[in-house]
C-alpha cells in the first residue's frame, strides 16, 4: 500500500509541476520518503508531508540537476548520431569513447537521486561522488542495474503494473540497495580514520620516549 501512495504522490506532484519542472523534484520526493520509510526514523510518519517537503524544499536544485543529466545525456546522443558517418579508425574510436561515456553516465544515473537525498553536499559533489561510488563498488553497481532491468523486464511482461509501481518500486529497490552501501562507506571511512587515529597516538607516543 505504501509503493502505492508514493506512485500516486510521484504522480501527482509531477503533474503539479507541468512534467517538465516537475518530474526531477517528484524523483527526489519519492526517494526521500522511500528512504526515511526503508531506514524507519520513524514509524508513522505522512508520506505526503514528507514528500511535500522535499517536493518543495528542494524544487530548483533538482531540477537543475535534471538540466545538467539532459546536457549530458543529448551531448551522448549527439555522438552517437556521428557515428553513422564515421568511418574507419575514428568510427572505432567514437564507439569507445560513447560506450565508456555512456557507462560513466548510466553510473551517475544509478547514484545520484541515492546520493542527492542520503548526503548534503555541494552540486557539483553530487555528480563526482556518484560516480566515485559506482566505479568504487562495481559489483554493487552491476547488480542495482541488473535489479533494475529485472523490473523493467516485469513491467513490460505485465504492463498492468506500469500505473501503480513503475517508480515506487524500482526507487525502494534502489534506495535499500544503496543504503546498505551507504551503510559499509560510512563503517570503512571510521575503521579508516580510527586506525589512522592510533597510528598518530603512536608515533605521538614513541616520539616522547625519543625525546
Amino acid at each position: 500500500m505504501k509503493l502505492l501512495q508514493l506512485q500516486l504522490l510521484w504522480i501527482f506532484f509531477s503533474f503539479v509541476g507541468l512534467l517538465v519542472v516537475g518530474i526531477m523534484p517528484a524523483t527526489m520526493a519519492l526517494f526521500a520518503t522511500t528512504r526515511k520509510w526503508v531506514m524507519k526514523r520513524e514509524e508513522n510518519f505522512s508520506l505526503f508531508k514528507e514528500f511535500w517537503k522535499t517536493f518543495r524544499n528542494e524544487f530548483w536544485k533538482s531540477n537543475l540537476i535534471g538540466f545538467l543529466l539532459s546536457i549530458m545525456g543529448y551531448v551522448l546522443y549527439v555522438n552517437l548520431s556521428i557515428m553513422k558517418y564515421a568511418e574507419g579508425i575514428l568510427a572505432i574510436c567514437l564507439l569507445i569513447g560513447v560506450i565508456l561515456c555512456s557507462l560513466l553516465f548510466m553510473t551517475i544515473l544509478i547514484y545520484i537521486v541515492p546520493v542527492f537525498v542520503h548526503y548534503n553536499l555541494k552540486l557539483s559533489r553530487y555528480f563526482t561522488y556518484s560516480l566515485m561510488i559506482g566505479i568504487s563498488y562495481p559489483v554493487h553497481t552491476i547488480l542495482v542495474a541488473l535489479i533494475v532491468y529485472i523490473v523493467s523486464r516485469l513491467f513490460f511482461w505485465i504492463p498492468g503494473l506500469l500505473p501503480f509501481f513503475s517508480m515506487s518500486l524500482p526507487a525502494y529497490l534502489i534506495m535499500v540497495l544503496s543504503l546498505k552501501l551507504f551503510e559499509r562507506i560510512e563503517r570503512r571511512r571510521e575503521s579508516e580514520e580510527s586506525i589512522s587515529e592510533n597510528l598518530s597516538n603512536m608515533g605521538q607516543k614513541y616520539g616522547s620516549v625519543d625525546a
